[in-house]
């Protein structure tokens, strides 16, 4: 093996490595949370803060790890990142205090959004630009395969090493790409210069801006939204200063910690933008279906498992096809992406049936296609976003797309969550208006209850409270089941509209600047 081919496999392992630590360390939080919950004596709303800590912080990892990495080298700042998250994740395992443990999560956060966009940047260094879409295909199979294969792993590692297990699987991925990168990522020259002629006022209005918009997206279900003025003022605050940030970041400056001048190049602004219909389909097997799987038939992340694992085979095979397509040009990228979206939005429609009576197996079509679907979003998406970009841009554009999809999978995650609750709350008044449980209603659905349940007892108040206790878990039941058809509709809807948009895409490299001069 000569020096060259070493290095490349150093390199593309420490990548590799790296993103598949940060995106299984995010499956196996949120499958044991509630056992994490249990272990800490918390409730569902204290544990929200164990969330709303790494969402807050994932988005300040990704602008300020790459603005990093331009002055102190990639290296540098990947090494550190990698060292970050592997620490916050044995503090996470050893811990039993809440404070310490949402600041893990915040430090694990802040770790996780550095180290994804540098992965990227890594795996498009090591191959040529021949075989760009077997790096980035190599990168694309973190963010979905990897949490697929989570699933399985994280009942594994419960069942034998209990909860902290979790936490403890992420230090030898973390040690593998920590060796992996000493040994094989560029050294390069710090850039003092950069450091002292950069903006810092864009800096932390960036930095508090993600701040104050994932932390207030991320509680504003639990919340509900309106009725904590808290909430509201978090989200619009941030959202201005991330605008602010954006509008001084366009202005000249020498080292911007958002470079929008590149959005200039149309695919790079349609693939940020398409940054987010790509992570609201994602939530359709990370979230929604396991939401709806613990809600109605209570189902343990041991059964869950086996329905992520449907999602998972499927990739395998899809990722070959469209890498040797792409790397041959049999097919264009923009082709895949009309394609993925697709399949994304049939697996919703095939899933509108949904009754309560539904079981993981009925879900398996649906998580096939979506196997095959987003590998098919996201590989050929980056093909052209990276298409428009120069090299001495790239950790540039990578910040750009990658705060794009931190924002946007909590912006998704809040859109699941509040559309579920806010469409099952509607429909059970509407249910429960049908039943007879009303005010006024009592002894109607006193004696309708009688004739449901066993003739054990006289006492007709009890047989009321039983009667409603009954008859309200069902519409409970029911109220959720519609709420999650509705939302699987307005999901297909969305895809099928990216469909129309991702055709509209021009060819990769049609508004690069040294093609255009």
């Amino acid at each position: 093996m000569t020096s060259e081919m070493r290095g490349q496999l150093l390199t593309g392992s420490c990548g590799v490595c790296a993103a598949w630590m940060v995106m299984m360390s995010t499956r196996f939080f949120a499958l044991s949370l509630p056992d994490i919950e249990g272990a800490l004596g918390i409730g569902p709303d204290e544990g929200s803060w164990l969330t709303a800590g790494y969402l807050a912080f994932e988005p300040v990892g990704v602008g300020l790890g790459c603005w990093l990495a331009v002055i102190f080298s990639l290296r540098r700042i990947m090494l550190l990142a990698i060292t970050l998250f592997a620490t916050s994740s044995a503090i996470a395992a050893m811990t039993h205090d809440l404070t310490l443990m949402i600041l893990a999560r915040s430090g694990m956060g802040l770790a996780a959004g550095i180290i994804i966009p540098l992965a990227i940047i890594t795996e498009l260094r090591t191959f040529p630009p021949t075989w760009r879409a077997l790096a980035i295909g190599l990168y694309a199979s973190a963010a979905t395969m990897a949490p697929q294969a989570a699933a399985s792993l994280d009942v594994w590692l419960v069942e034998h090493w209990g909860t902290p297990a979790i936490f403890w699987i992420a230090i030898p991925l973390g040690m593998i790409a920590f060796v992996c990168g000493y040994l094989g990522l560029w050294r390069e020259r710090i850039r003092w210069l950069l450091f002292a002629r950069a903006d810092l006022r864009v800096v932390t209005l960036f930095s508090v801006g993600a701040i104050l918009l994932g932390g207030g997206l991320s509680q504003g279900n639990r919340l509900h939204w309106s009725e904590t003025p808290l909430t509201l003022f978090a989200v619009i605050m941030g959202a201005a200063l991330l605008l602010g940030a954006f509008w001084l970041g366009g202005r000249r400056v020498v080292h911007p910690i958002l470079m929008t001048r590149l959005l200039t190049r149309r695919n790079a602004l349609l693939g940020a933008l398409i940054a987010i219909p790509y992570q609201f389909a994602s939530v359709l097997s990370g979230g929604l279906v396991p939401a709806f799987l613990v809600d109605i038939p209570g189902y343990r992340p041991e059964q869950i498992a086996p329905l992520l694992d449907a999602a998972f085979w499927p990739q395998a095979v899809a990722y070959p096809a469209c890498i040797v397509t792409l790397r041959y040009g049999w097919m264009e990228a923009r082709t895949f992406l009309v394609l993925g979206f697709g399949l994304n939005a049939l697996a919703c429609l095939l899933d509108l049936n949904v009754t309560s009576d539904w079981i993981p197996d009925n879900f398996v079509v649906g998580q096939i296609l979506q196997g095959i679907g987003l590998p098919w979003i996201l590989l050929p998406l980056l093909m052209l976003f990276v298409g428009d970009v120069v090299p001495s841009e790239g950790l540039y554009a990578a910040a750009i797309f990658n705060v794009a999809r931190s924002l946007a999978g909590t912006v998704a995650t809040a859109w699941a969550a509040t559309g579920l609750r806010l469409r099952a709350e509607g429909r059970y008044g509407e249910l429960l208006a049908s039943t007879g449980l009303q005010p006024h209603h009592r002894t109607l659905a006193a004696w309708d209850g009688v004739n449901a349940l066993p003739w054990t007892t006289p006492d007709m108040v009890l047989l009321d409270h039983r009667a409603r206790s009954v008859v309200g878990a069902l519409v409970r039941h029911q109220s959720i089941v519609i709420g999650f058809s509705t939302l699987l509709a307005d999901l297909a809807l969305m895809l099928a509209a990216t469909c129309v948009i991702a055709a509209c895409m021009p060819p990769a490299g049609a508004d690069r600047p040294e093609e255009r001069s």
